[in-house]
Formats: structure tokens, C-alpha cells, sequence
């Protein structure tokens, strides 16, 4: 027997009438509503009184029981009081929850597991006879369904191969309140092991990614002391994952291949990590030069969006080859500088530009959507997406049978993920979410209230953010909850987070990127959201840029936000005096930014770091932070 098959046998009193109230929404499973109407149960869930109504009468009440189907009336959170007194009197009444399934585990333990994690623990209960406590469920949990035994992890690697056994047998991350007891347990026995190795759990595209770091400093390392006379090379390339066999056995599993030279001698396990290239001595056959003119002063809005897509592609296929030279940076410089001059100029006028025939900044996108309610609709925003990583992921969808019809738009300044995000779901100006201006947290809010000024009601209305870090699950997203749901609102956060971890610049961002891609997770969710018939539009709230350090503004607490790329001043003059002593900063003016909210941006590529520090940010006016894509996705 299965969970599923379980929870079935509560009801197998034909044509009989049950109120269950589903604490955990399980007979919303798929399985277990296929089950019930093998044995002709019918799952109503009770929203609508007058549609109940309607439902109770014509297929039960006057019904002979032996004709009729079971009917099971699904409520929420024990709200018997809303079932009508009528039909509750006559009704078998229960409640569904963890406690039915596993009586003998801790509840809130099990609340933490994922659904598909559920037989192997139904499967494991059958072995447990006593009541556990909140430890010892964790304990038995790990030790006997996740099979990961603390006494078995010895040190790093050892916790790298458990959680590739972990993943071969479930798809799924460990929940983060087994990993935490996993920790403690290796803790207590005073095992010296990385704190961060235990992210590994936290889903196969953490494990992957881990592990793809390691590959790629094992072959630097290999590569550096390839022609070196030592007797033990290994001991040279700080990686010990690679030395142990089991690792090795599985490479072709998880390791993406990097380009080497052919220069070097590679020992033979090593091949499903490596693609050997011959060197040659042969310029990129892109000509980059083509990009940049002598005088930009003649550029327009159309001209800049075409610059910054074409510097983006270009840019794209320079990091995949290594050939980002300081020459190409230098010239990007050059470009934007004329931009900055642009942007200071002619910006306030693009707010006053049409929505139609396509949104020229991200605050017209919803309004853009909103002539197009006659179809489901899906805005997926890529949080901190240039046009560089457009390129990118559009390489890779490409391949997947993907087309595009690509635009562009500019973003708010500051290029701030709660300026020009909240613009973007709320189709307002940034002077009116001042009250927010500085969080995200309304977001979901101002969703709704914009589609219901266009006529739809919250139910049909989904928004979600925070996505794309953990294994792709459809059922788990928002629009999946109801199927009224006409209008989707998605935030995936993956670039913004390799962004603010860019130890090596662009460079790192690009393989990040190139790893989480090899996940599949957007081309999943792309292919889920059309196949229930909705039309999928992708842009990003902001773009970045690589940055060098100009040094830290000493300011105390006269600054409302420190931003590596912008600061915001609540007094105008302390702002303005700011500015007059940093000479590499823009005083940004804006009316459509609040009366109290003064803005200080870092010229061109330069941070409010300390000197020379180079990373990857965004908040200025950088060409590849304002503009950015704005895509129909099509199959």
C-alpha cells in the first residue's frame, strides 16, 4: 500500500457524504484524486457556497446512495461552521492531516518534507513503533529514508558523496531543518568539515554548481603544475574531491566540461571533464570594433537599445572564449560615458512615450500586458538580467526548440531591485510607491491591485518571487493553485544572487549562469507555462555591470542607503555636498522619484568600494544596467 492508497480507504462507504477538512491540501495530489475516482468518490472543495449548493443538489442529494458517487467536501482549516447545517448533520466528518499518515513522527518535521519524499517515509513509519520526538523523527528520517548516516561523514568529501547518493534517490533538496540536524549531529562529534559544504543538500543545482568550482579549480591547478617535476601533482591543486574514485566514477553525471588546451597531458578519467581545444593563434571571429563608433553624440533611444543588444551579444561570446580584454572594457567606458551624457539629457522624456506598440520603460510591461487579457498571461522577470546573460540563456533555449520576438526597455533609475521591480508589478511610477520604495515586500500586493483595476478579481491574479534556487517543481509554483488563475507573476533570482557573489567579475557571473542553465529549471518552467496555454513574456527589473573600486564615502549615518553604485540621501543639500567633494559621482534628479528621496550615483563603471576592488553590481546608470530585455517567449 501507498500514502495515497491510505488516505482512500477513509472513504470507502459508497455513496455516502464526508466533510474533511485537508490541513495540508493532500487530496489535491493528483494520484490520490485518480484513486477516488477509480472508486467513484467525487472531491468537491467548498469556496463558493452558491456553487456548492448547486453541486450538492444535482449530482447527491437526490440521488438513490447506491446510484450516487461518494462526496467528499473539502474545507479549510477546520471551517465545519461554514459547511450549511443541512448538509452537516447528515455528513461523516474527519480530519486529514500529517498525524493520519505518520502518527508516530514529529508533525512539524514532516511538514518540512516534500511531497515526494512521502512514500519513502510512509514506507519507513511501518518500522517505527514508537512515538518520536522532534530530534529523534529527524534522526530516523535521515538515517532511514534518506539513508545518510552521521557517522559515515567524515569530513568534506564524504558529506560531497552522500549528497550524491542523496540525489540518486531523490530528486528533491533535503529539507533545511534535516540538513541543520545533519550539522549538529556531525558537531557533536567534533568532525572538522566547510560549513558551506552542506549547501550541497540544499538541491542538486547547489550540488552541481559545487562541484563544478572544485572541477574548475582541480584543472587550474592541474594545468599550472602540469610541466612541474614533482613526484605527487595532486598535492599542488588545494582539491581533494577529485582524488577519491567514487567521484571520479560519476563526473559524467554532474560535471560540465571546460575548454583546455591540447598543450597539456590529461590522465583518461579525466575526459568527461574536459574538452580539448588546439591552440591557435587567431583573433575572435567577431568583430567587436564594429560596436564602437568615434562620436555618439548623435544616438537616439533606438540607437542605444541596439548598442546595448549588440554589446551584449558580443560581450556574451567573449566570456564564453575568455577574451573579456581590458582593451574591449575600455572601449565600453568610452561608450557610456556618451550615454551618461544621454541619460542626463533625454530620460525624462521616455515616461511620456506610448505604451503601444511595445513599453518602452518597465513600468508600462503590466499596462502593456492589460490589452491582452483575452489570453492567460505569464511575466517571468529575471531579477538583475543584461543583455548579456539574455544572450546567454537565449543560446541555450535556442536549443531547446525556443523563438523570441525581443525588445527592450529601459529601467528606473536608480537601477534598484525595489525601484524598478515594484515598478514593474505595480505599473506605477516611483513617486507613487514611496511608502515602499525601499522593500520589496508589497509587491505581490501592488500585482493584484493593478489587474484588478483592469477588471480581474485577486483569484485570477498569481505572484511569486524567490525562484529558480532550488529543483524545479511545478506543482510547488503559484499559478498552479487554482484554475482561475489568468494573469502570472514570476521573480527568479538566480543572476542577482551569482551577481553579488562575483568573486571574478562577468567572468564568474557567465559560468553561474552557464551551470544553472544546465538545470533545465527555465526551460521547464517555460515549457509547463504554455503547455496550460499561457503567453510568457521575460524581462529583467535591472541589468549589471563590472565595477572597480573608487573608494568608500565616509558619510556616518547622514546616508538613508549605502549602495555599491548609489546612495540615497533623505536631505538634498547633504547630497549635493556629497557630490561636490566626489567627483566621480552623478547628482541624479528625478520628478518621478519622491520629494524626500535624493540620489548620488557612481559615474560610469565605478563603486563605492574600496580602490580598485573589482565587482559585479548595478544601481547606476550604466548602458548595461538601464536597458534591458523585454521578450516574447514562443514554441
Amino acid at each position: 500500500m501507498n500514502w495515497q492508497e491510505r488516505i482512500t480507504k477513509y472513504f470507502t462507504s459508497k455513496g455516502s457524504l464526508y466533510i474533511v477538512s485537508d490541513e495540508h491540501e493532500l487530496l489535491r495530489e493528483k494520484p490520490v484524486q485518480e484513486m477516488l475516482q477509480v472508486q467513484n468518490s467525487t472531491v468537491h472543495f467548498y469556496d463558493d457556497p452558491v456553487v456548492f449548493r448547486y453541486v450538492y443538489e444535482t449530482t447527491f442529494r437526490h440521488i438513490e446512495k447506491e446510484q450516487r458517487p461518494t462526496l467528499l467536501i473539502v474545507i479549510k482549516d477546520h471551517q465545519f461552521n461554514h459547511i450549511p447545517y443541512d448538509v452537516y448533520i447528515n455528513a461523516n466528518r474527519l480530519t486529514l492531516s500529517f498525524e493520519t499518515l505518520f502518527p508516530n513522527f514529529d508533525r512539524s518535521i514532516v511538514a518540512q518534507c516534500p511531497i515526494e519524499m512521502f512514500q519513502a517515509l510512509f514506507e519507513a513509519h511501518t518500522h517505527c513503533l514508537t512515538h518520536l520526538s522532534i530530534n529523534d523523527t529527524a534522526d530516523f528520517i535521515l538515517r532511514e529514508v534518506c539513508i545518510l548516516n552521521p557517522a559515515l561523514l567524515l569530513d568534506n568529501v564524504s558529506v560531497v558523496k552522500a549528497a550524491l547518493h542523496y540525489f540518486k534517490r531523490f530528486k528533491i533538496a533535503l529539507p533545511n531543518v534535516l540538513i541543520e540536524r545533519l550539522k549538529q549531529n556531525m558537531i557533536k562529534k567534533r568532525v572538522l568539515f566547510s560549513t558551506y559544504v552542506f549547501e550541497c543538500f540544499a538541491s542538486e543545482e547547489e550540488l552541481y554548481s559545487y562541484l563544478n568550482k572544485q572541477w574548475k579549480n582541480y584543472l587550474e591547478g592541474y594545468l599550472i603544475y602540469s610541466n612541474e617535476q614533482v613526484a605527487e601533482k595532486k598535492d599542488y591543486y588545494g582539491n581533494i574531491y577529485f582524488e577519491d574514485p567514487f567521484i571520479r566514477r560519476y563526473m559524467r553525471d554532474f560535471i560540465l566540461a571546460i575548454e583546455v588546451p591540447s598543450t597539456v597531458d590529461y590522465e583518461k578519467w579525466m575526459q568527461p571533464g574536459i574538452v580539448v581545444k588546439e591552440v591557435k593563434n587567431e583573433h575572435f571571429d567577431v568583430n567587436k570594433n564594429d560596436l564602437f563608433q568615434q562620436d555618439y553624440s548623435s544616438c537616439g533611444r533606438t540607437d542605444w537599445v541596439k548598442f546595448a543588444s549588440e554589446l551584449g551579444f558580443i560581450q556574451s561570446e567573449l566570456l564564453k572564449k575568455g577574451l573579456l580584454d581590458n582593451d574591449f572594457k575600455s572601449q565600453i567606458s568610452i561608450a557610456n560615458e556618451a550615454f551618461e551624457q544621454w541619460m542626463l539629457s533625454k530620460y525624462q522624456q521616455l515616461r511620456t512615450l506610448p505604451v503601444v506598440p511595445k513599453p518602452k520603460m518597465v513600468h508600462q510591461i503590466p499596462h502593456y500586458l492589460s490589452k491582452k487579457t483575452d489570453k492567460k498571461l505569464a511575466l517571468i522577470v529575471l531579477d538583475g538580467m543584461s543583455f548579456t546573460q539574455w544572450n546567454i540563456i537565449k543560446e541555450t533555449l535556442l536549443k531547446q526548440s525556443w523563438s523570441f520576438e525581443e525588445d527592450a526597455v529601459f529601467t528606473w533609475v536608480p537601477s534598484l531591485t525595489s525601484v524598478s521591480r515594484q515598478a514593474i508589478f505595480s505599473g506605477l511610477e516611483p513617486r507613487d510607491f514611496a511608502d515602499t520604495i525601499g522593500t520589496t515586500r508589497k509587491e505581490k500586493t501592488l500585482w493584484s491591485s493593478f489587474w484588478k483595476n483592469e477588471g480581474l478579481s485577486e483569484r485570477n491574479v498569481a505572484y511569486e518571487k524567490s525562484l529558480g534556487l532550488k529543483t524545479y517543481n511545478k506543482e510547488t509554483l503559484a499559478y498552479r493553485h487554482s484554475p482561475s488563475i489568468r494573469v502570472y507573476g514570476a521573480v527568479i533570482d538566480v543572476i542577482d544572487q551569482f551577481m553579488h557573489g562575483a568573486v571574478q567579475g562577468s567572468q564568474t557571473v557567465f559560468s553561474e549562469l552557464t551551470t544553472w542553465l544546465n538545470s533545465n529549471y527555465l526551460h521547464k518552467m517555460l515549457t509547463d507555462l504554455v503547455e496550460e496555454d499561457f503567453e510568457v513574456y521575460l524581462t529583467s527589473d535591472h541589468g549589471n555591470v563590472e565595477c572597480y573600486g573608487m573608494g568608500r564615502l565616509q558619510e556616518g549615518v547622514t546616508v538613508e542607503s549605502k549602495g555599491e553604485r548609489v546612495r540615497i540621501y533623505s536631505s538634498l543639500n547633504i547630497r549635493n555636498q556629497t557630490a561636490s567633494e566626489n567627483k566621480e559621482t552623478i547628482p541624479w534628479e528625478d520628478i518621478s522619484l519622491p520629494s524626500n528621496y535624493h540620489v548620488l550615483l557612481a559615474k560610469n563603471n565605478r563603486a563605492f568600494v574600496p580602490k580598485n576592488d573589482k565587482i559585479v553590481s548595478h544601481g547606476g546608470v550604466h548602458i548595461e544596467e538601464i536597458i534591458v530585455p523585454f521578450v516574447k517567449i514562443n514554441r
